[in-house]
């Protein structure tokens, strides 16, 4: 068993598709994920950027985790498995300094997010930017009802 996780870990670290290392070591996609999910060790980075991007999205079992990524790099800063204003504030207080954190000029993410009342908590000096995606889908949204 030891030896079939190192395997898939491997081919998973190649980025194959789950169903594609499936096929190879003979057993179905779920169990390929599910040794995936269990294995993955993602460590934060090590310094926070100063601009970020918050959102969150659907993970197992209908579940909404969170994600942090770097604004301009697009690298993963954190991908925590609920979207929860505790889990979210304890992460980046464990993981980082409170002048790692000062750092932080600015926050984007979505209009609805419940995180926005932590982010001047962990990032005293981060501006919350609105992105443009969703201002746009607002906008679309309220145009289609007044066309209705």
């Amino acid at each position: 068993a030891a030896h079939m996780t190192e395997r898939i870990m491997k081919l998973a670290h190649e980025r194959l598709p789950v169903k594609t290392i499936a096929r190879i070591i003979g057993i179905s996609a779920s169990s390929v994920q599910r040794i995936i999910d269990q294995n993955l060790k993602l460590r934060p980075a090590r310094r926070l950027p100063t601009r970020l991007c918050f959102d969150e999205l659907r993970s197992t079992h209908g579940m909404m985790s969170f994600i942090c990524l770097d604004a301009d790099s697009h690298r993963l800063i954190a991908l925590l498995g609920d979207r929860f204003n505790r889990t979210i504030k304890n992460f980046f207080i464990a993981h980082y300094s409170l002048a790692d954190r000062t750092r932080v000029q600015m926050v984007t993410m979505d209009m609805g997010a419940a995180y926005q009342t932590i982010i001047h908590e962990v990032f005293p000096k981060a501006q919350v930017v609105i992105d443009r995606f969703h201002i746009i889908q607002l906008a679309a949204r309220a145009l289609d009802q007044v066309r209705v």
